[in-house]
């Protein structure tokens, strides 16, 4: 698998990630609400479980090469479904993925989505996502 591509434009490195990771958990088990009154939101186990195999994933993927943006990013995300199913849930924990990995430092550097596609794959489900330098 290609993760890391580097290419030099006038002595200016432009780099693109490409990450292919296990499909984050549907949004009826991603988050719940606290039972004690104050209606707080927390993520529950298979979210956790997910977040610690999709991250072990990115640091294989990254062959220990440490690359993070530090500026603007753009992303394009491939989901390969066993059936159809909402991808809203999947984003939001995709993006703070990255972030806890420390690909970027905050989700809120992602300025634009190029692409979204969603596909139907049995036998093998996942999710390919690129990052790009926006600049």
């Amino acid at each position: 698998m290609d993760q890391i591509k580097w290419k030099s434009y006038w002595f200016k490195k432009i780099y693109n990630m490409k990450f292919v990771l296990p499909l984050p958990p549907s949004i009826n088990r991603t988050y719940g609400v606290s039972r004690n009154g104050d209606h707080a939101m927390y993520k529950r186990k298979p979210v956790k479980d997910w977040e610690f195999t999709a991250g072990w994933e990115i640091k294989r993927q990254m062959m220990g090469k440490p690359v993070s943006f530090s500026g603007p990013v753009k992303i394009g995300i491939a989901w390969y479904y066993q059936f159809d199913r909402d991808i809203d849930a999947g984003f939001k924990v995709l993006l703070d993925l990255f972030e806890k990995q420390q690909i970027y430092k905050n989700d809120r550097q992602v300025r634009e989505v190029m692409y979204i596609r969603i596909f139907k794959d049995v036998k093998n489900p996942r999710v390919e996502i690129e990052l790009y330098d926006h600049n």
